[in-house]
């Protein structure tokens, strides 16, 4: 160890190299580093072996502002804090994501049937299944614990419907599980359309990890085709105890990376003022897209309902879109800063520059070729799309609900063409009594959405897509529930097939 004028350096070794590894961390390369460590040793009190606390926080503050070069701005420094949250709250989510890998899926085979059979003893169920971790809301609330739903058609017994659901919290007790509320008796009051008979009931309960939510309704008002209500539960894995305590264990990894980033992005285009602003503005880009999304979903607060996901529950699928948005940015910014010199053109463009420069008619015919195959190409591909009857699609039938589709949330259901307006509205309410979500009708065949079911690219002939059913696309609940649906609508005239779409 030596000054730079050559003289070895006073003080204890250990002290030495204790600065020398701080300065390393807090200061970014440079000369700056060895004046410092020069002026830290010499000043030091005899006897001292490690720096003390008060040099070590003084460190790191002023050695984070100069990794951010331009010492009389202080736009970069507001700029690096609020790229340091972003990349806080990506690592927060990163980390959550990765968390939730670890939560198992929901009960299946004879534990699933063990839930199945207590709430609902002796009655067929239709749905339960498996479901992904996390979810949208239906009504774009937020997110939610993905659920599996199960249910059954009304019995004599189900219609009692607060005698059932006492009956099955009594049982869920029995197996070990904990009811942690109780629904209010129904209001009728300002409700249009009310019935006397009109009732509901329901309770949420859990145990271990899992959540449970139990709701039974009956509308004897309501038409025979409409359904009168049923009887259901909702199941879902809750987040174990240490999801939230990791997830923030990764926000401090986030903002120092992002902030050792944007240091180094502001160094080195510190001499080009036009790429600054660039990379300025796509910092300022990156940051509008994570901070606003990130940091509602990590704001404490308690669920909306039961199965909504709080606070930082959500965070790795809340910033699943605005994370990849942020990584493009990024990596722009990083090209830019990387690509301080020109690139050197490789040799054999030169030669091909030397040798089409002496052959005028040689150029023009390749620069000919050239466009032909490119128009060749993108005339091929618009064809694919546009020209009628490059698809010929055959119309589905029947029930089909491959692997691939285990975990999807969306169903087709196909009507014929021929159906009549009759079997039309007992299909869609149908749909209803299956447990379909919301849904959207395709009827005209010149449509896109009509298209899509049918061919993946190109399009049929105008009289063969007329000749084809008609469908609508279903949202469901949980994927699960496709059987069932499947189940009510291949039974309703004019439906001739029912599809789960793979995700």
């Amino acid at each position: 160890m030596a000054h730079p004028s050559g003289e070895p350096r006073r003080g204890d070794p250990r002290l030495v190299r204790a600065y020398r590894r701080l300065l390393r961390a807090a200061y970014p390369p440079g000369p700056r580093r060895d004046e410092l460590l020069d002026t830290l040793v010499e000043t030091a009190p005899p006897g001292r072996r490690r720096p003390a606390v008060r040099e070590v926080v003084n460190l790191l503050r002023h050695g984070g502002r100069a990794r951010l070069g331009r010492p009389w701005s202080r736009g970069v420094v507001v700029l690096a804090v609020f790229v340091a949250l972003a990349g806080g709250l990506l690592g927060a989510a990163g980390v959550s994501r990765l968390g939730w890998q670890a939560v198992g899926p929901l009960p299946a085979g004879a534990e699933a049937a063990g839930i199945s059979g207590t709430v609902f003893p002796g009655l067929a169920v239709w749905g339960g299944g498996d479901a992904e971790k996390i979810v949208s809301q239906s009504d774009g609330e937020g997110l939610e614990y993905g659920y599996a739903v199960s249910w059954v058609r009304h019995t004599a017994a189900t219609r009692d419907v607060a005698g059932y659901a006492a009956g099955v919290r009594a049982r869920l007790e029995a197996a070990g599980w904990t009811v942690t509320g109780v629904d209010p008796p129904l209001d009728r009051t300002g409700v249009v359309g009310a019935q006397p008979g009109d009732a509901a009931a329901g309770f949420t309960a859990r145990r271990g990890e899992l959540g449970l939510r139990f709701s039974g309704t009956y509308w004897p008002g309501r038409p025979a085709y409409d359904g009168d209500g049923r009887a259901m539960y909702y199941l879902w894995q809750e987040p174990p105890s240490w999801l939230a305590a990791v997830t923030w264990l990764g926000f401090l990894p986030g903002a120092l990376l992002a902030w050792l980033l944007t240091g180094w992005v502001s160094r080195s285009l510190q001499a080009r003022p036009g790429l600054s602003l660039l990379a300025a503005g796509g910092a300022v880009l990156g940051v509008l897209f994570v901070v606003p999304a990130g940091l509602p979903a990590a704001t404490p607060g308690g669920p909306a309902d039961e199965t909504a996901a709080p606070g930082a529950d959500g965070l790795g699928y809340a910033l699943a879109t605005p994370a990849a948005t942020a990584g493009v940015v990024a990596a722009l910014l990083v090209l830019a800063a990387a690509a301080r010199r020109p690139p050197r053109a490789p040799a054999w463009a030169g030669r091909w520059r030397r040798a089409v420069a002496g052959r005028p008619r040689a150029a023009v015919a390749l620069g000919g070729v050239a466009v032909a195959v490119l128009g060749a190409g993108v005339v091929g591909v618009m064809g694919l799309h546009v020209v009628p009857g490059s698809c010929t699609p055959s119309a589905p039938a029947g029930v089909a609900d491959p692997p691939s589709a285990r975990l999807s949330y969306r169903a087709r259901v196909f009507l014929d063409p021929q159906a009549t307006d009759d079997q039309r509205n007992l299909a869609e309410a149908a749909i209803w009594r299956g447990m379909g979500g919301s849904q959207s009708f395709a009827g005209d065949s010149r449509s896109a959405d009509f298209l899509a079911a049918y061919c993946r690219r190109g399009r049929p002939d105008a009289r063969v897509a007329d000749a084809l059913p008609r469908h609508w696309t279903v949202d469901l609940a949980s994927p699960g529930l496709f059987a069932g649906l499947a189940a009510e609508l291949m039974a309703t005239p004019g439906v001739v097939a029912v599809q789960h779409v793979p995700r």
